[in-house]
This record gives C-alpha cells, sequence and structure tokens, in this order.
C-alpha cells in the first residue's frame, strides 16, 4: 500500500492555491485547524468562511486567497485526518504481520477505533452531519485503502483464512467493518464497554474469515498502547 500526504480530490473541492512560503502555510494550516475546532465544537451550521477567518486570526481576503469556499477547507481538513488515520493503520498492519490471526485482528480493529476515538467529535461531524464528505474522492480512497488492506491481511493469511469467495467476501466484511468501527468510536459508553464491543467485533470478523472462533479467550487479550 502507498503512502500519499494529499490524496485525490474533486475539482469543486480544491484549493485555489496551496502554499509555497513559510508564512503562508503558517496561515493556511491555521484556517484547516480553526476549521476543526469550530466543527468540534459548534458543528457544521456554525461554520462560516468568516467565522473560519476569525478564529484564526486572518483575514477574510487571506482566506479567499487559498480557499473558494468553506467545502474546501473542509475536504482539506477530511484529507489530513484520513492520511493520519491511514498511516496508523499501515503502521498497525506491519506490526500485525509478526502476530498471530486472532492478536492480528485484535490489533488491527482496536487500532482503527482509536483512530476514530482520537478525534471524535470531529469525525462524527464530518462523516455524520455533513453530506457532501462521504462523496468526497479521498474518502472514498480511504475507504479502498481500508478494502485493500483487508486484502492484504487476507493475502498474508493465506490458508488460514478460509473465505468460500476471498476476494468478494473479504470487501463485504471491510464495508460492515467500516461502518461498525465508526458506531463503535462514536457511542457515548465507557472505555471498558467500548472495549468489549471492539473485542466483539473483532471475535465476529475472525469467525467471518476463519469460520471458528479464536482459540483465545477474547477477554485475555491485552489491551493496545496505541
Amino acid at each position: 500500500m502507498s503512502q500519499s500526504a494529499q490524496m485525490p480530490q474533486s475539482p469543486a473541492f480544491t484549493p485555489k492555491k496551496w502554499p509555497k512560503q513559510s508564512r503562508s502555510k503558517l496561515s493556511f494550516d491555521a484556517m484547516i485547524s480553526a476549521c476543526a475546532r469550530i466543527l468540534r465544537k459548534e458543528g457544521y451550521e456554525g461554520l462560516t468562511t468568516n467565522h473560519i477567518a476569525k478564529v484564526a486570526g486572518v483575514g477574510i481576503g487571506t482566506l479567499y486567497d487559498f480557499f473558494p469556499d468553506k467545502e474546501t477547507i473542509v475536504a482539506v481538513l477530511t484529507e489530513r485526518l484520513m492520511a493520519a488515520s491511514m498511516e496508523k493503520m499501515q503502521a498497525a498492519f506491519a506490526e500485525s504481520r509478526t502476530m498471530g490471526p486472532w492478536p492480528a485482528v485484535v490489533r488491527l480493529t482496536e487500532q482503527a477505533v482509536a483512530n476514530v476515538v482520537e478525534e471524535r467529535k470531529l469525525s462524527y461531524v464530518l462523516l455524520r452531519q455533513i453530506p457532501f464528505v462521504m462523496t468526497l474522492p479521498m474518502v472514498a480512497t480511504w475507504r479502498a485503502a481500508m478494502t485493500e488492506l483487508a486484502q492484504d491481511i487476507r493475502i498474508a493469511a493465506g490458508e488460514t483464512i478460509n473465505l468460500p469467495a476471498p476476494k468478494e467476501d473479504t470487501w463485504l466484511i471491510a464495508q460492515m467493518l467500516f461502518n461498525a468501527i465508526l458506531e463503535i468510536g462514536f457511542l457515548e459508553t465507557s472505555e471498558e464497554e467500548r472495549h468489549a464491543l471492539t473485542i466483539g467485533l473483532a471475535r465476529l470478523t475472525y469467525r467471518m474469515a476463519v469460520g471458528r472462533d479464536p482459540i483465545e479467550d477474547a477477554g485475555n487479550v491485552p489491551r493496545s498502547t496505541s
């Protein structure tokens, strides 16, 4: 899997220009950070270009030098969030290659949920309150990368995974995982309950892929330190 700092974007959500000098990069990043702060605190209904500029400490003219609208700022913010999530998942996958099938599934499931929890409020607003975000090319790329990651796991596991139609079944598992991981991450609950749900999801994933329950007791699986 290749890592990329910038995922493909729709022309409708592309900045007018990308910053080149240090000062302009600071202003650019400040506007992205301001967008994130507003979304966490006020949701999408509180987001305007004027509000972003004010929170970022830049003039509205500076904002429009780089961005045609607030949607493009949201798109760039989403791109950065997705890229950071995929980088962590790739690292977890590399680590899981040294594990057995069950601990590996637990490690990857825990990391995926942890990615959502780390930016739970922001991720919820982006993925649940802003309809166009799910149509953005970088989100499609992220979901495709999650499917590719699942395919990598299937290939690495070799004969350990018992699926009638391996490629297609792995794709279906990846789509179910995507939505279940979001729901577990967004849930207002205790960390103990979230951990129990995460292990439960890992167990179901293992059962779907291998055709039997893991031999190890899920309660004895150590919690991830990520």
